[in-house]
Parts: C-alpha cells; structure tokens; sequence
C-alpha cells in the first residue's frame, strides 16, 4: 500500500457530495469514495450489473412495483470525526436518508432528482412541500422508500419499473452518513466520507486531489460475474486473486492542456492517460495501433467506442433561440442544415468519432444505428433559404441578417477554458457566418460551464453524456420536459415526447418499445433542441508497470483494480518521477 498512482483530469472538478455535483471529473472521485447499491462487473462487455452494498439481486415483485434489497453485514464507513470516535456500520436506513438527498431542492436544487421523480410512492410530495417550505422532512416515512430491519431496504413504485437496480447503480446513488452531513455542512464538498476502496486526503481546489486507501474498507477480490460475457483473460490474470485495492495513494492532477499531460506521461509523470485529444491520439496509436517508436517502450493502448454522446444545445428557454414557433424552429434547423459534420469528424476530431443522429448512445439497449436524423443533411444554400422564409433578413444592409421584425441578432456559444479548441470553436461560429449570422464564443471553466447549462444561463453552448446505465431511457431524460434543469439543459418541452418518456420508462426492453423510441428521436429532431454530433471512439494509454488497467464504459476511473509493479518503474525511470 505504498504505491503511488499518477493520474490527472482534463477538466477541474466541482465537489466531492454525489447528491449535489454532476460533472464528470468529481463523479471519477464520489466513485471510488462512496459506493452505491449495486455497480458493474469490471470486465463484462456488454455491462453487467453485480452488487455492492447489496447482498445479492433484488427481489422484484412480478409486476415490476416493488423491489426489495438486502445489505451486506459489518460494512463500515471511513472513520471520522462526526461519529465520535466510533466504528459506523452502513445500514438500510442511510439508503433511504442518501436518496432522499437526492431529491432535496437544498442540495443545488437536485440535479440528480431525475433519477427518482415520478417513481416511489409518496416522494413527489415530500419534493412539493420542501419547495413550498424550504425544508425536505427526512424523518417523515413513505411507502415508496422504506428500511424494514437494519439490513433490508424495500422500494414501492407507482408504476412498474424494470430498470431500477440500474439506477440504484448509478455513482450518484453512493450512500452517505447523516451524522457527516449535519455535521459539516455547507463544507461537506470537502469532507466526503464513505464506504469504498479511497478517501480523500488532500484537495486543493481545481488543482490538485489526493485519495488515500480507506483502513475500513473490507476489501475486494475480482471474480466475474455469472453469465457475463466479453471477459478480457489477460486482465482477469492481471488481477489474478489479489484483495483490492492494491495502491495506498491516487494523486490526480488538474492538467488542461493535452500537450502537457501527454509530455508528462511520455516523461513518466502519469502512470495512465485516458481519452487522449483526438492529434494525439493519431500521433501515437493511428487506426488504435501503437507506433513502432511507442511499441519499443511497452506502453498499453486501449481503444473502444464510447457509450457517450456530444452536442451542441439550444437553450429552449431563451428569447432568442428558444421557442416552438415556426421562425425559431427554422433557426435552429438552419444551423442543423449548416452544420458541416464531415468537417467537424474529419478535421476537428480527425476521424476519431462516429456521427450521431439520435439522443441514444451506441452499446446502449434502444440505439438503433440504422436511423438518420433528417436535419443532419448538410446543404447551406437550403438553410438560408429557409431563414429567408421566415423573415430573417438583414435589415440594415450590413450583411448580416437581424430576427423577424428587424430585432438584433447574435448567438453567444458558451464553452470551456482549458484544451486547444480553437477549430472547433472556429467551425461554430463560421456555421453562423455561412447563415449570415453573428455568432461569437464566450468561455469559462468547465464547472463554471456546468452550473450555466444546468441553471439555464447560455444561448447554446456544448453538451455530452455518458450512459450512467446502459438504456435509452437514461438518454431521453435529458428531454423530458418535467426533468428541465440541471438533468434536461435545454429545457425543452414536447407533450408527446414527454407521454412517450412515461410509457418506455415502464417497459421492458421490446420492438414496441423500440418504436416508441425511433418517435422519440424524430420529434427530437424535427424541433432542434440539440445539434448531433458525435459519438467518441476513445484511446487510453497506460505505462509498462501497470496492471489491471481497462477503460470501462462508464467513464469511471476504477482505482481499486490498478497495480504497479515498483521494480519495473523503477528500472524504466530510474527513480521515483517527480
């Protein structure tokens, strides 16, 4: 447990309480400090879901409303402070506290309620009374969530829901402490404790993160899971019978720039490097096959399409863009049309993406890759020619164009300090210019970025998401018009698309379902609250010394598998790095 790992994030991380954040780089965090009811076997490809804290696999009643979950025995919390000297066993009753956090509106107005709205018994009005009163009444008991015994958590839907043991292995689902949480506070972004393999140890603000092993942790050992498929061997035998975690200290760095976290992997300082910016990753590993020069080194290369998607979105609540008349869906949809997505996958991200034409990421039940999206067909002359049509002409003869009745018009993009964009920034606003368009980028750091979208303070700006579980439903929540918010950013509304949502939330997987999807993404499309652009084909790397190392479709950084073999980093480097 003297190892260090050297890891970094390409982006700043916003806080360590899963209840309040939803950006990536502190969920890669929550993960490995708090754990959640059930999670994912570490090597099955397609994911397989396995338990955590839950004692085996639901019981579910054959109507798919009721679900009841046994918890492991003598799991214990971190120590800390807030429970007074005292060893803390995790019980049925911090599940049912841990969720209900989720849905507070105190907690940055629940992000993450999307999860769980609209589905236990008697939740939604416990949510109502705390937005009247400002005060979510823990202590009042549902039936939808309820502790039966010390060790036995029982949920109670309104309706039949057969993902739900997916959802209860979302990160954000991890279970905390109440004592932690009244103890600390407003401070408990910086002082989370949980259940799982790490805790933190030393953070210094979008700068620098330290994870210790956590001395309460009972320690995991690696068999797959039973009926899981696409086990990769080797790594089963990198893992081999080992009691997990095998590494003391994680030490993440904030390192934005791609040329210099790759610098410092190739001098050593990193021990693993994911997602490498799309120049780099064809300097190093073209077509996912290390270069001679890379090869002779021994480095690892990984390369896998992501169960993510990227666009561009549109704020439906804003004046300008926004909106369901005729004119502001033709402005949207001109931008669709004007949109070069060969440009944008060939040039800007050099061929290191597939194009997207639905809100449903690829390896996810529900995608369909057969559909195409009937605003991705890039013809300007059309686009400006619908513009013309709706009265978006230039007023003044400046040639720009101003909105119907001569109003001023200027799209702001709102993006991300950090990595070199400027291409991709550049195609942004020269899609506007192709329409005759003011089109101008204002950018901030990525959390700063986060809390825009989520309270509804851009025009357009970026957008991506990576399956928190692997169905279509945990994509078209992002649309779901009672979801508008931190969850649905684009804050768009659609009757029959919100009608949809609700039967395929209560279906299991079925050709009838899949069609009601396919409707789903043609009303997406046909209205334009997103721009699709791509999905991302990944490449990672890791050092000669690693071991255990494999991306997982969640986007997770999974510590606990990680080894390094000190004789062999030694002998590369010749030291410790710095």
């Amino acid at each position: 447990m003297n190892k260090v790992l050297r890891y970094y994030f390409r982006a700043a991380e916003a806080g360590f309480d899963p209840a309040k954040y939803t950006d990536h780089y502190s969920g890669m965090v929550n993960y490995s400090i708090f754990e959640a009811l059930y999670d994912y076997d570490y090597l099955a490809r397609p994911m397989k879901l396995v338990p955590r804290l839950a004692d085996g696999m639901p019981q579910m009643s054959p109507d798919g409303r009721q679900y009841t979950v046994r918890l492991k025995k003598g799991v214990l919390f971190a120590d800390d402070a807030a429970f007074g000297g005292k060893k803390r066993e995790l019980v049925a009753q911090d599940v049912v506290y841990s969720i209900q956090r989720m849905v507070d509106p105190a907690n940055r107005g629940a992000p993450w309620d999307f999860l769980f709205k609209g589905k236990f018994i008697g939740l939604d009005e416990k949510i109502a009374v705390a937005q009247k009163t400002n005060k979510f009444e823990y202590d009042k008991p549902i039936e939808g969530i309820k502790a039966i015994d010390r060790y036995t958590v029982q949920f109670n839907l309104k309706r039949p829901d057969f993902l739900l043991p997916q959802i209860l292995a979302v990160p954000a689902t991890g279970i905390t402490a109440r004592e932690v949480v009244e103890k600390y506070g407003d401070d408990l972004d910086a002082h989370p404790v949980g259940t799982g393999a790490y805790r933190l140890r030393d953070w210094q603000r979008r700068n620098r993160i330290v994870l210790e092993a956590n001395p309460n942790y009972r320690g995991y050992r690696y068999v797959p899971a039973e009926g899981a498929t696409g086990i990769d061997q080797t790594a089963v035998k990198e893992i081999g019978d080992k009691t997990l975690p095998r590494i003391g200290v994680i030490d993440i760095r904030i390192i934005e720039s791609p040329q210099s976290a790759f610098l410092s992997f190739d001098d050593g300082g990193l021990d693993v490097m994911v997602e490498l910016d799309p120049n780099l990753a064809n300097m190093v590993a073209p077509g996912g096959q290390l270069i001679e020069k890379y090869a002779k080194r021994d480095w690892h290369s990984y390369r896998e399409l992501s169960q993510s998607i990227q666009y561009k979105q549109f704020n439906m609540d804003d004046p300008v863009v926004g909106g369901y008349t005729p004119e502001k869906v033709a402005l949207r949809r001109a931008y669709s049309m004007a949109f070069n997505t060969a440009w944008n996958n060939w040039v800007v991200y050099m061929g290191t993406v597939e194009q997207a034409h639905s809100p449903i990421a690829p390896n996810i039940v529900g995608y369909d890759a057969n559909f195409r999206n009937a605003f991705l067909r890039y013809d300007v002359p059309k686009a400006n020619a619908l513009l013309d049509v709706f009265n978006y002409k230039d007023c003044d003869g400046d040639g720009w164009r101003e909105a119907p009745g001569c109003k001023p018009l200027t799209i702001t993009f709102l993006y991300s300090t950090g990595k070199d964009t400027r291409d991709y920034e550049e195609l942004t606003v020269n899609t506007w210019k192709l329409l005759k368009i003011r089109g101008e980028v204002r950018k901030v750091q990525f959390p700063d970025l986060v809390t825009a979208r989520q309270n509804g303070k851009y025009q357009m700006t970026y957008g991506a998401w990576n399956a928190d579980y692997p169905d279509a439903e945990n994509f078209m929540q992002l649309l779901y018009g009672p979801n508008a918010g931190p969850a649905n950013e684009a804050r768009f509304r659609n009757k029959e698309f919100d009608k949809l949502y609700e039967d395929i939330a209560s279906m299991p997987d079925s050709p009838e379902r899949n069609q009601k999807l396919l409707r789903m993404s043609r009303i997406v499309g046909a209205y334009v609250p997103w721009v699709y652009e791509m999905h991302k084909v990944d490449t990672h790397l890791a050092q000669p010394w690693v071991s255990g190392f494999r991306p997982h479709p969640d986007q997770m950084a999974h510590f606990m598998y990680i080894d390094i073999d000190m004789d062999k980093r030694l002998k590369a480097l010749g030291s410790q790095p710095k």
